[in-house]
């Protein structure tokens, strides 16, 4: 069930992203068109790019987290045996669920009910600055809920921690 729940996220936030990443080249393709072909860059095309930058980022982060495709060095880890493994994914994981919920998630939320109220508008766009920030503590939440599953996998021994996944080969030395 939660290899479910962890895939229909994944796919649901990677068709999101794309979305995101379309209307970001597009966005940047106009931008460009109207500065060397027009004479005047459209105001509102850089604007634009970086809130899409900004989604795209914090969006992809999740996914990573998700699909466990985030960057980590995990040439010790690897070496352990394999109780010592589960412990270090227990407290690597344990991290990183109090910092995406507390740092990201609550302090994110914060955030962006503090530009709700200061009512700051992007310029250009002429949106609150808070659907800006929003990014933060979506993402954050999302990767918080998925690291205590993670937590709770290793915890109940569902989770292999042997060191092979169903995708590597081995190589013969």
């Amino acid at each position: 069930m939660w290899s479910r729940i962890k895939q229909i996220t994944a796919t649901t936030l990677g068709w999101l992203s794309i979305g995101v990443f379309v209307i970001l080249v597009v966005d940047v393709l106009l931008g460009v068109f109207s500065r060397y072909v027009l004479g005047d860059q459209f105001r509102w095309s850089e604007e634009l790019a970086r809130f899409l930058l900004v989604w795209i980022s914090f969006l992809g982060g999740a996914i990573a987290y998700i699909d466990d495709k985030h960057l980590g060095v995990d040439l010790l880890v690897d070496r352990m045996h394999v109780d010592a493994r589960r412990l270090s994914r227990i407290v690597t994981h344990g991290l990183v669920f109090a910092f995406a919920l507390f740092v990201m998630g609550i302090g994110g939320t914060d955030l962006v009910l503090d530009r709700f109220d200061a009512a700051q508008m992007l310029p250009a766009l002429q949106i609150n600055k808070a659907w800006f920030y929003l990014a933060v503590p979506v993402s954050g939440y999302i990767i918080a809920l998925f690291a205590l599953g993670n937590v709770i996998s290793l915890i109940g021994g569902a989770e292999d921690v042997s060191g092979h996944t169903a995708d590597e080969t081995e190589v013969p030395s």
